[in-house]
């Protein structure tokens, strides 16, 4: 029962600590993250505990910490990318702040200013131009967060008939909230989404490197404000991920019925324009005077 208490009270105190860290900018000149003055209280009560705890329990927190970390960067910016290596090392820094905690020889300054450290390094390893967007004297990190419009709207902005849609449908960032897929579904219409956090019906949590297409499987596929200005941002900042966007793009048109459509916005003409005519119709439509979407049909 006390390990299950310590594990409780763990969990919650760095769950306030993440709280209290939100958007906060951890390459400010000026402003250095720690621990709040609770989370330092909590810790020199709990830390002697930590050795009780079991295996299976440490696991269950440092992947609970995992996934706040996760959650708490993609709120302040959606371009930001960890790949399966950099999701491991997550686990990794917090495993060894566990570690550190459970060593009573160091002090709780040394290893707030070693955790915070790490994290710092890592994301500037990791994501070299979140890093470099926020080295400033900014105590609040620059956001940079996709809406969430509603499934009408979106229809609306993409010219989308439903009453011509072909379905099967797939929206490609789709949402926490699955809106375009619950508008769809409302009208009857076989609808499903995709993204990395999402909590709606139809639709599941997955990054859309690792979900699987098929072949020949959509006659509509959707993605608004996602993959394609992901693919537009690392194709100026990261090659490797770049690539991988160009790779994915390719299986997605393959994923595609005959005659079936990817409609998509923002355009990226530099892409669009490699397409071999014979296989792909691109046609690409002004939305605003410094954003179009493209509709590519499959011949």
């Amino acid at each position: 029962m006390l390990n299950q208490n310590i594990l409780e009270q763990m969990s919650l105190v760095m769950e306030n600590q993440f709280i209290a860290n939100t958007n906060k900018n951890i390459f400010c000149n000026t402003n250095q993250l720690s621990f709040q003055k609770n989370t330092m209280i909590a810790l020199l009560k709990f830390r002697k505990f930590i050795c009780q705890l079991s295996e299976e329990q440490i696991d269950y927190m440092v992947h609970k910490y995992q996934n706040q970390f996760l959650d708490e960067f993609y709120k302040v910016n959606q371009y930001i990318y960890f790949n399966e290596t950099s999701q491991e090392y997550i686990r990794t820094i917090y495993l060894t702040l566990l570690n550190e905690l459970e060593d009573l020889d160091l002090s709780l300054e040394e290893i707030e200013d070693r955790h915070y450290k790490r994290i710092t390094t890592f994301i500037k390893n990791s994501n070299p131009a979140i890093a470099q967007i926020n080295h400033n004297d900014n105590r609040m990190a620059q956001q940079l967060v996709c809406a969430q419009y509603s499934g009408k709207f979106l229809c609306d902005l993409l010219n989308l008939n439903t009453q011509e849609i072909k379905e099967p449908v797939l929206d490609i960032g789709c949402g926490n909230h699955g809106n375009l897929v619950t508008y769809l579904r409302s009208k009857n219409i076989k609808a499903y989404g995709i993204d990395r956090e999402t909590s709606a019906y139809g639709c599941t949590s997955i990054d859309w490197f690792a979900f699987n297409y098929g072949s020949m499987k959509w006659n509509t596929i959707i993605s608004n404000l996602s993959f394609t200005s992901h693919f537009l941002y690392h194709h100026l900042e990261n090659e490797e991920i770049a690539n991988r966007y160009a790779s994915t793009y390719m299986n997605i048109l393959a994923s595609l019925k005959k005659q079936g459509q990817w409609i998509y916005a923002p355009s990226i003409p530099f892409f669009e324009e490699l397409l071999p005519n014979h296989l792909y119709q691109v046609e690409r439509t002004s939305i605003h005077k410094d954003f179009s979407k493209t509709v590519i049909t499959k011949r």
